[in-house]
């Protein structure tokens, strides 16, 4: 296994010295069957911005890199993604389990996709996936890729041992965490930007109902019910009718409408 450590001192950012930014590849999107084969995870530390990055050089590695992550992880309250809610921390979560693994992970989840989601056709952007964000807020990437051809590039490094093809992967997912202080920190001026209208969010209505159905059911959602959209509400308050009382299924529900 490999492991990286880089220090920019260009991203200082005072007031989120305690989170923990990462993010993950995999061969697939199957938590049951697919593997991590890398993770990278950035965090303030004196002067500068410490990245470090686990690569696993062969898929039997997966369990050594998932302890170290784990491992280094430990005293941090908060982990921060993109779209990690319903991708990175359910399959860190069950790769964790499968190869039992028993440590603990951070309990807050800042998920910068669902802060600048609702607002994101209203800010100017066509899409609101991680690239489009940073070329909304003009970050260039040296990386030229995306995850989908990184599992290719794993594939082909496993055959050949190429250390190119293995630069070019390290690179794509180092670029993903480094950008997310910077996209954090917007994340955060939108949501204090009163002037702005959340997209088809839930509505006043929506919103009493839901809340008096989850606490009528002692139901919990993986977010509040006012950072919903009007789609995952009504998806959520029709299962609940129907006699569905499982807040997993019904957190399913939710990351599935984003």
């Amino acid at each position: 296994m490999v492991t990286e450590i880089y220090n920019d001192a260009n991203y200082i950012e005072g007031d989120t010295e305690k989170v923990i930014y990462f993010d993950i590849e995999t061969t697939g999107f199957d938590k049951e069957n697919d593997k991590i084969i890398m993770i990278s995870y950035g965090k303030f530390c004196g002067d500068g911005f410490v990245i470090k990055q686990f690569f696993a050089d062969s898929l039997y590695e997966e369990k050594k890199l998932l302890i170290q992550f784990s491992e280094d992880i430990q005293n941090n309250d908060t982990w921060c993604s993109y779209n990690g809610i319903a991708f990175d921390e359910p399959f860190i979560k069950k790769r964790m389990n499968l190869n039992k693994i028993h440590l603990n992970l951070p309990e807050e989840h800042v998920d910068l996709y669902r802060l600048i989601r609702p607002y994101y056709k209203n800010l100017g952007m066509e899409r609101c996936n991680l690239k489009s964000v940073e070329n909304f807020l003009g970050i260039h990437r040296k990386d030229m890729i995306d995850g989908g051809l990184s599992v290719d590039l794993y594939n082909e490094y496993l055959d050949t041992k190429n250390d190119d093809l293995k630069k070019i992967i390290m690179l794509h997912n180092y670029e993903d965490v480094l950008n997310l202080p910077t996209i954090h920190k917007f994340a955060l001026n939108v949501n204090l930007d009163k002037t702005l209208v959340k997209d088809n969010g839930i509505t006043t209505k929506q919103s009493k109902y839901l809340e008096f159905l989850l606490e009528k059911y002692s139901l919990e959602l993986c977010i509040s019910v006012n950072e919903m959209s009007k789609k995952a509400a009504s998806k959520v308050i029709d299962r609940i009718l129907n006699g569905s009382v499982d807040s997993c299924e019904l957190n399913k529900i939710v990351n599935n409408s984003y």
